[in-house]
C-alpha cells in the first residue's frame, strides 16, 4: 500500500521540478529578449544600424530584440536618450559629449562611420572664390558638430576672417533644397545629402571632410550606462552584431543595398554616398577622440569630457 502511495508522490515531485525548470527557462528567455531601442536620423551615421539589424536576423540568436526608432531632428533624439526613453542612439559625437558634460548617464561605444562628410557650395564655385569682402551663409546640422568644425577649419585654411561665414542650424534633409533655392551659400553635413545636393543640379562638392581634417570623428553610437551595467549580455550581443555589420558595410554593393531599403533616396545618390563613406573598424581611438576635443576646446564650444569618462572601448574590443 505504501509503495502505491509513494509512487504518485514521486511523479508529482518530478512534474513539479520540470515545471519549475520550464518557468525558469521562460523567465531567462524573457530576460534575453530585452528590446533594445536605438534612436537615429536617416543619414549615413545610422546605416550601420540597419546592417546590424540584418546581421542579427541572419544569425537568428535570441540575445535581444532590436527596435530602431527614427527621429526627424537632433534635439528630439537627444531628449529621448537623456530621459531614458531609448537605450542608445547614433548621434553627433559633439552632442553626446555635451550631454555627458551636463550629466547624462551615457557612454560612447563605437563610431558610426569614417569619412562621408562634405562641404557643399553653389555649382560653378570653388573655395578660391571665397573672399573677405563677402559674407557666406552655411547650414550645419548643429553648432555642436564636426560639420561646424570643418567649416571653421576650412575658413582658417583660406585665411578668411571670422566674419566671413555665418552658420544656421538646419535639418540635413532640408539642406539640398535650401542650396538649390539659393537660400544658403552652402552646407556641411554627412551623406547622403552631399550627393543629393549635386543631383539636384545647383550643388557642388567644395571639399570632402578628410581634405580639411583627416578622418575627423563626426558621429558615435552611444548607450545608456544603466544598460551596460545591468544588462551587459544584451549590450555585448548588440555590439558583436554592430561590429560584424561595420565590416559588411565596407562592401559597397551591400552598403547601397541596405541604404536603398531604409533611405528614401535615388540609388545613384546612394551609390555616390557609398563611395564617399567607409566603415570597417569602428572603434573609438583615443587619439581620434582627442583631435575632436582639441577642436571643440579651441572653439570654446563647451568643456569636453575625458576619453576615460565618456568612452567605453571594451564592448567593441571584446565583441
Amino acid at each position: 500500500m505504501k509503495k502505491i502511495i509513494i509512487f504518485p508522490i514521486i511523479i508529482i515531485l518530478i512534474l513539479s521540478a520540470c515545471s519549475n525548470q520550464s518557468v525558469q527557462k521562460n523567465n531567462n528567455h524573457g530576460q534575453e529578449q530585452k528590446t533594445l531601442k536605438i534612436g537615429y536620423l536617416p543619414i549615413t551615421h545610422s546605416a550601420n544600424l540597419m546592417m546590424t539589424q540584418k546581421v542579427k536576423a541572419q544569425a537568428k540568436h535570441n540575445g535581444y530584440k532590436l527596435k530602431l526608432i527614427k527621429f526627424n531632428n537632433w534635439p528630439d533624439l537627444m531628449d529621448a536618450l537623456n530621459s531614458g526613453r531609448i537605450d542608445g542612439a547614433s548621434t553627433l559625437i559633439e552632442l553626446a559629449m555635451k550631454s555627458k558634460q551636463k550629466g547624462a548617464d551615457i557612454k560612447a561605444v563605437a563610431l558610426g562611420h569614417h569619412e562621408g562628410n562634405v562641404i557643399m557650395g553653389q555649382k560653378g564655385e570653388t573655395v578660391n572664390d571665397f573672399n573677405n569682402g563677402s559674407q557666406y551663409r552655411f547650414a550645419i546640422p548643429h553648432r555642436y558638430s564636426t560639420h561646424y568644425l570643418l567649416l571653421e577649419e576650412m575658413r582658417k585654411q583660406l585665411n578668411l576672417n571670422n566674419q566671413t561665414f555665418s552658420y544656421h542650424e538646419m535639418a540635413p534633409a532640408e539642406m539640398p533644397a535650401a542650396l538649390n533655392e539659393h537660400r544658403i551659400s552652402g552646407y556641411s553635413v554627412a551623406e547622403p545629402f552631399g550627393a543629393l545636393g549635386e543631383k539636384l543640379g545647383s550643388g557642388k562638392t567644395l571639399k570632402h571632410g578628410n581634405e580639411v581634417i583627416p578622418d575627423a570623428y563626426c558621429c558615435a553610437l552611444v548607450l545608456r550606462t544603466d544598460l551596460i551595467k545591468n544588462q551587459k549580455h544584451v549590450a555585448q550581443s548588440f555590439m558583436a552584431d554592430y561590429k560584424k555589420a561595420g565590416y559588411q558595410m565596407d562592401d559597397k554593393s551591400k552598403s547601397v543595398d541596405i541604404m536603398s531599403k531604409h533611405f528614401k533616396q535615388d540609388k545613384k545618390v546612394l551609390t555616390q554616398s557609398a563611395e564617399w563613406t567607409s566603415y570597417g573598424d569602428l572603434s573609438i581611438k583615443k587619439d581620434g577622440y582627442q583631435e575632436i576635443t582639441h577642436l571643440v576646446n579651441q572653439h570654446q564650444l563647451f568643456k569636453t569630457p575625458s576619453y576615460k569618462s565618456f568612452v567605453d572601448p571594451t564592448l567593441y574590443k571584446e565583441a
